[in-house]
């Protein structure tokens, strides 16, 4: 069994997350945050956040460097480059609503994009930084108003962004200027996760009352699905 640390509260939904290059480091994300080096046995308490106070709602860990670690609170969002004993607010130019999803770039750790679900803010859905944070640049582009509830990156030459949205799945390269549509026998349902998973090629959503459900990423070799 797993014993999470007894200090501090968390979010009714609160993060948690292994190291992408360390998988028996785990955070967890509360009002600070902690880390655990042996998957959740024992906890060390790092850091907590400069611009916000409260518990943290939305995390993320960049896939090549550990240390870099963004966390958020409604519309602020901080960075640390510590492992997470200290931060700093990267907010700079975001709007000022709340933060739903955060993901970095596989491929490149200062490429990351935020995204928000609220109804309104029309054309203000999704935000993309290629410098770490220090600015950003709204891509919603065709997705108008409709809250976007998740968000990942492919591995790939295109570097493909998948966005879970109030209705559906919309995909576009990371260069490119419109979504499209990527709902293959997906029910029209809001898409509250998303997530990749490199060993079948697999695109995984989970939705709001209507199960987990997949399909192959656009331009990648189709493998047969892990069922069991």
């Amino acid at each position: 069994s797993i014993t999470p640390p007894n200090n501090g509260s968390a979010a009714w939904e609160a993060p948690i997350a292994y190291d992408p290059n360390n998988q028996m480091r785990v955070y967890d994300f509360r009002d600070s945050v902690y880390v655990s080096e042996d998957f959740g046995s024992t906890w060390i308490y790092k850091g907590k956040p400069t611009s916000f106070t409260g518990t943290i709602r939305q995390a993320a860990i960049a896939e090549n460097n550990s240390n870099i670690i963004l966390i958020s609170n409604n519309q602020y969002l901080d960075k640390s480059t510590n492992g997470g004993a200290s931060f700093s607010s990267t907010k700079n130019n975001l709007p000022n609503y709340s933060i739903q999803d955060i993901a970095f770039d596989p491929k490149d750790d200062n490429t990351i994009i935020v995204t928000y679900a609220t109804y309104q803010n029309n054309n203000s859905k999704v935000y993309m930084s290629t410098n770490g944070g220090l600015s950003w640049s709204n891509i919603t582009y065709n997705l108008g108003d409709m809250p976007i509830h998740s968000v990942v990156i492919d591995y790939s030459d295109s570097s493909n962004i998948y966005v879970g949205a109030e209705i559906g799945v919309y995909t576009k390269p990371k260069n490119g200027t419109s979504w499209t549509l990527y709902n293959p026998n997906l029910p029209n349902t809001t898409i509250q996760e998303l997530e990749i998973v490199y060993g079948s090629n697999t695109l995984k959503a989970a939705t709001w009352g209507r199960g987990m459900w997949e399909y192959d990423l656009v331009d990648r070799n189709s493998y047969p699905s892990i069922i069991s």
